[in-house]
């Protein structure tokens, strides 16, 4: 497949509301949380979008604490990763205020099941303290999770909904491969899989096949008879 980005809806939804949270005054609250389905482009956009603002993108994860936290913040901001967590926070205080820097943390989802928790809780005080955008990103449940975290709900002022990918999307996204898809199969991919993650391994199996048959494009029918959904035939039988 062609190595180019592909502009969908939710990319400038998303990036349209990066940019409204960057304008606000010094003043307003800068928290942001997009969501939704798998698939939709979520992790692409914000890899993208985080490179060109130059953002700290981090990757949630359940063994994350609030020193593992401070730890990756420091060695992301190339300052002294060593410490206890009181010294740890003093410095990236310091270094955000000087250059602050946007913080986007993707996978949300995974420090959102405690009542009392300290990473969140981190991430807002450096929000509070340092006056950078903070923008979380998780899956579709995330919105109704943060909604029992009022006290950081409460500082979000952009949500951002992930929604299915467009059957003109999915076509402009077929047309970076390097084999024609029919229209039938777009309307398939459209129907069945209206999300790029799965329509990219698809595209991926079907180029390797047509590249050993010698085959220039792929219909529905060769589609079936391939067998590289045969992954998802078997779930839905499960």
């Amino acid at each position: 497949m062609k190595d180019t980005f592909l502009h969908t809806r939710n990319y400038n939804k998303f990036y349209e509301a990066i940019q409204g949270v960057e304008d606000l005054p010094k003043s307003a609250p800068k928290m942001g949380l997009a969501y939704g389905k798998f698939g939709l482009g979520k992790t692409m956009s914000l890899e993208r979008i985080a490179a060109e603002k130059h953002a700290l993108l981090f990757r949630a994860v359940q063994t994350w604490n609030k020193t593992s936290v401070l730890r990756e913040l420091c060695i992301e901001l190339r300052v002294d990763p060593q410490g206890n967590a009181s010294f740890l926070y003093q410095r990236i205080k310091k270094k955000l205020l000087q250059e602050p820097r946007m913080i986007i943390v993707d996978e949300v989802d995974a420090i959102l099941k405690y009542t009392k928790n300290e990473v969140l809780e981190l991430f807002r005080d450096i929000h509070d303290e340092c006056g950078v955008v903070v923008f979380f990103i998780g899956m579709e449940e995330a919105k109704a999770k943060f909604a029992r975290h009022t006290h950081y709900e409460s500082r979000i002022v952009e949500f951002v909904e992930f929604e299915d990918i467009s059957k003109e999307e999915i076509r402009e996204f077929c047309a970076l491969s390097e084999v024609k898809i029919e229209e039938d199969l777009i309307e398939h991919f459209h129907k069945r899989f209206p999300n790029l993650r799965q329509i990219r391994v698809f595209l991926i199996r079907l180029e390797k096949i047509c590249k050993l048959n010698g085959i220039g494009e792929v219909n529905l029918q060769m589609f079936n008879q391939s067998g590289v959904n045969h992954v998802s035939t078997r779930s839905k039988k499960a």
